[in-house]
Protein backbone atom coordinates (compact mmCIF):
# COMPACT_ATOMS: atom_id res chain seq x y z
CA UNK A 1 0.00 0.00 0.00
CA UNK A 2 1.20 3.52 -0.76
CA UNK A 3 2.96 5.32 2.06
CA UNK A 4 1.11 8.50 1.19
CA UNK A 5 -2.62 9.20 1.36
CA UNK A 6 -3.80 10.08 -2.14
CA UNK A 7 -5.65 13.38 -2.80
CA UNK A 8 -8.82 11.48 -3.77
CA UNK A 9 -8.91 9.79 -0.36
CA UNK A 10 -8.37 13.11 1.38
CA UNK A 11 -11.24 14.63 -0.59
CA UNK A 12 -13.57 11.79 0.34
CA UNK A 13 -12.60 12.04 4.00
CA UNK A 14 -13.20 15.80 3.91
CA UNK A 15 -16.68 15.26 2.48
CA UNK A 16 -17.42 12.76 5.22
CA UNK A 17 -16.23 15.16 7.93
CA UNK A 18 -18.31 18.03 6.52
CA UNK A 19 -21.42 15.88 6.38
CA UNK A 20 -21.20 14.59 9.92
CA UNK A 21 -20.36 17.95 11.47
CA UNK A 22 -23.97 19.13 11.03
CA UNK A 23 -25.37 16.82 13.71
CA UNK A 24 -24.42 17.99 17.20
CA UNK A 25 -26.22 18.60 20.48
CA UNK A 26 -26.24 22.02 22.12
CA UNK A 27 -27.83 23.52 25.23
CA UNK A 28 -29.55 26.85 25.84
CA UNK A 29 -29.56 27.85 29.50
CA UNK A 30 -31.78 30.71 30.71
CA UNK A 31 -31.61 29.87 34.42
CA UNK A 32 -28.88 31.92 36.12
CA UNK A 33 -29.41 31.79 39.87
CA UNK A 34 -26.08 33.46 40.60
CA UNK A 35 -26.71 36.49 38.39
CA UNK A 36 -27.54 39.18 40.95
CA UNK A 37 -27.78 41.79 38.20
CA UNK A 38 -30.75 40.05 36.64
CA UNK A 39 -33.32 40.05 39.44
CA UNK A 40 -35.94 42.12 37.62
CA UNK A 41 -37.50 41.28 34.26
CA UNK A 42 -36.09 42.75 31.09
CA UNK A 43 -38.84 42.86 28.48
CA UNK A 44 -38.09 42.59 24.77
CA UNK A 45 -40.04 42.00 21.57
CA UNK A 46 -37.58 39.26 20.62
CA UNK A 47 -34.72 37.58 22.47
CA UNK A 48 -32.00 36.14 20.23
CA UNK A 49 -29.34 33.71 21.43
CA UNK A 50 -26.80 31.40 19.82
CA UNK A 51 -25.22 28.18 21.04
CA UNK A 52 -22.81 26.00 19.11
CA UNK A 53 -23.73 27.67 15.83
CA UNK A 54 -27.47 27.13 16.32
CA UNK A 55 -29.44 30.37 16.48
CA UNK A 56 -32.65 30.72 18.49
CA UNK A 57 -35.17 33.59 18.54
CA UNK A 58 -37.82 33.73 21.27
CA UNK A 59 -40.96 35.83 20.84
CA UNK A 60 -44.19 36.19 22.84
CA UNK A 61 -47.62 35.06 21.71
CA UNK A 62 -50.59 36.23 23.76
CA UNK A 63 -54.10 37.64 23.61
CA UNK A 64 -52.48 40.91 24.56
CA UNK A 65 -51.15 42.93 21.62
CA UNK A 66 -48.41 44.37 23.80
CA UNK A 67 -46.98 41.04 24.94
CA UNK A 68 -43.21 40.92 25.43
CA UNK A 69 -40.62 38.28 26.23
CA UNK A 70 -39.74 38.61 29.93
CA UNK A 71 -36.26 37.53 30.96
CA UNK A 72 -34.68 37.42 34.42
CA UNK A 73 -32.47 35.11 36.53
CA UNK A 74 -34.99 32.25 36.72
CA UNK A 75 -35.74 32.00 33.01
CA UNK A 76 -37.97 33.18 30.20
CA UNK A 77 -41.64 34.14 30.46
CA UNK A 78 -44.21 36.42 28.85
CA UNK A 79 -45.24 39.88 30.07
CA UNK A 80 -48.63 41.13 28.88
CA UNK A 81 -48.51 44.40 30.80
CA UNK A 82 -50.56 45.71 33.73
CA UNK A 83 -49.85 43.54 36.80
CA UNK A 84 -48.60 40.48 34.95
CA UNK A 85 -45.81 38.71 36.84
CA UNK A 86 -43.96 37.79 33.64
CA UNK A 87 -44.24 34.00 33.98
CA UNK A 88 -45.84 31.71 31.43
CA UNK A 89 -49.37 31.89 32.82
CA UNK A 90 -52.73 30.32 32.01
CA UNK A 91 -56.22 31.19 33.20
CA UNK A 92 -59.63 32.47 32.22
CA UNK A 93 -58.11 35.30 30.19
CA UNK A 94 -56.06 32.96 28.01
CA UNK A 95 -52.69 31.25 27.98
CA UNK A 96 -49.24 32.74 27.41
CA UNK A 97 -47.15 31.19 24.66
CA UNK A 98 -43.50 31.38 23.68
CA UNK A 99 -42.57 30.91 20.04
CA UNK A 100 -39.12 29.34 19.61
CA UNK A 101 -37.67 29.79 16.11
CA UNK A 102 -34.37 28.13 15.18
CA UNK A 103 -32.15 28.98 12.22
CA UNK A 104 -32.08 25.32 11.19
CA UNK A 105 -34.01 22.11 11.75
CA UNK A 106 -33.43 20.69 15.22
CA UNK A 107 -34.60 17.76 17.32
CA UNK A 108 -35.81 18.74 20.79
CA UNK A 109 -34.11 16.45 23.31
CA UNK A 110 -35.19 17.96 26.62
CA UNK A 111 -36.83 21.03 28.10
CA UNK A 112 -36.61 22.44 31.61
CA UNK A 113 -38.86 24.79 33.59
CA UNK A 114 -38.39 26.75 36.79
CA UNK A 115 -41.08 27.30 39.46
CA UNK A 116 -42.83 24.14 38.26
CA UNK A 117 -45.59 23.07 40.67
CA UNK A 118 -46.80 19.48 40.82
CA UNK A 119 -49.76 20.50 42.96
CA UNK A 120 -51.43 18.47 45.69
CA UNK A 121 -52.52 15.08 44.32
CA UNK A 122 -52.27 16.56 40.83
CA UNK A 123 -54.71 19.36 41.61
CA UNK A 124 -53.39 22.78 40.64
CA UNK A 125 -50.41 21.27 38.90
CA UNK A 126 -48.59 23.21 36.19
CA UNK A 127 -49.12 22.01 32.64
CA UNK A 128 -47.54 22.89 29.31
CA UNK A 129 -47.99 21.93 25.67
CA UNK A 130 -45.41 21.83 22.89
CA UNK A 131 -46.59 22.23 19.30
CA UNK A 132 -44.51 21.69 16.17
CA UNK A 133 -45.31 20.44 12.69
CA UNK A 134 -49.04 20.58 13.39
CA UNK A 135 -48.78 18.17 16.34
CA UNK A 136 -49.24 19.02 20.01
CA UNK A 137 -47.75 17.19 22.99
CA UNK A 138 -48.89 17.80 26.58
CA UNK A 139 -46.52 17.61 29.56
CA UNK A 140 -47.54 17.57 33.22
CA UNK A 141 -46.94 15.94 36.60
CA UNK A 142 -43.26 15.27 36.11
CA UNK A 143 -41.09 14.27 39.07
CA UNK A 144 -40.18 17.95 39.49
CA UNK A 145 -37.13 18.56 41.61
CA UNK A 146 -36.87 22.09 42.97
CA UNK A 147 -35.90 24.53 41.66
CA UNK A 148 -35.88 23.02 38.15
CA UNK A 149 -38.01 20.40 36.42
CA UNK A 150 -36.69 18.77 33.25
CA UNK A 151 -38.64 16.71 30.75
CA UNK A 152 -36.78 14.25 28.51
CA UNK A 153 -38.34 14.41 25.03
CA UNK A 154 -35.99 12.32 22.90
CA UNK A 155 -38.52 9.50 22.45
CA UNK A 156 -41.14 11.88 20.99
CA UNK A 157 -39.09 12.74 17.92
CA UNK A 158 -39.95 16.45 18.03
CA UNK A 159 -38.23 18.01 14.99
CA UNK A 160 -38.67 21.34 13.27
CA UNK A 161 -37.54 24.94 13.05
CA UNK A 162 -40.30 26.38 15.27
CA UNK A 163 -41.92 25.24 18.51
CA UNK A 164 -44.81 26.75 20.47
CA UNK A 165 -44.47 26.43 24.26
CA UNK A 166 -47.85 27.18 25.86
CA UNK A 167 -49.04 27.24 29.47
CA UNK A 168 -52.10 25.04 29.99
CA UNK A 169 -54.62 24.36 32.75
CA UNK A 170 -56.50 26.69 35.03
CA UNK A 171 -53.61 28.35 36.89
CA UNK A 172 -50.20 27.36 35.54
CA UNK A 173 -47.28 29.66 36.22
CA UNK A 174 -43.66 28.84 35.37
CA UNK A 175 -40.69 29.88 33.22
CA UNK A 176 -38.61 28.30 30.49
CA UNK A 177 -35.27 27.46 32.11
CA UNK A 178 -33.32 25.47 29.53
CA UNK A 179 -33.37 23.54 26.27
CA UNK A 180 -31.28 20.78 24.74
CA UNK A 181 -31.47 20.34 20.98
CA UNK A 182 -29.62 18.45 18.26
CA UNK A 183 -29.11 19.80 14.77
CA UNK A 184 -30.78 17.66 12.11
CA UNK A 185 -28.73 17.35 8.89
CA UNK A 186 -30.57 18.62 5.82
CA UNK A 187 -31.30 16.28 2.91
CA UNK A 188 -28.32 17.63 0.95
CA UNK A 189 -26.01 17.01 3.90
CA UNK A 190 -27.27 13.45 4.22
CA UNK A 191 -26.56 12.89 0.52
CA UNK A 192 -23.06 14.30 1.01
CA UNK A 193 -22.55 11.85 3.86
CA UNK A 194 -23.47 8.96 1.60
CA UNK A 195 -21.13 10.14 -1.14
CA UNK A 196 -18.33 10.60 1.38
CA UNK A 197 -18.71 7.07 2.68
CA UNK A 198 -18.85 5.67 -0.83
CA UNK A 199 -15.77 7.62 -1.86
CA UNK A 200 -13.75 6.43 1.12
CA UNK A 201 -14.70 2.81 0.43
CA UNK A 202 -13.85 3.00 -3.30
CA UNK A 203 -10.49 4.67 -2.78
CA UNK A 204 -9.51 2.30 0.03
CA UNK A 205 -10.38 -0.69 -2.15
CA UNK A 206 -8.29 0.59 -5.06
CA UNK A 207 -5.27 1.18 -2.84
CA UNK A 208 -5.57 -2.28 -1.31
CA UNK A 209 -5.49 -3.84 -4.80
CA UNK A 210 -2.30 -1.94 -5.67
CA UNK A 211 -0.57 -2.98 -2.46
Amino acid sequence: MSKFIKPSLLAAAAALSLATSGAHAVSFNFYQSKNLNNLVDTNSAVVKVNSGGIGLALSAVSNSSGAKVAQRWDGIGVDTGLLDAGDLNSGVLGSDTLLLTFNQTVSLGSIGFSSWDKGLFGVGADKVSITTGGKTYNLSLNDGKSPLTTFSLGSLGLQGTSFLIQAQGASSSFRLANLNVTAVPEAGTAAMLGLGLLGVAVVARRQSRKA
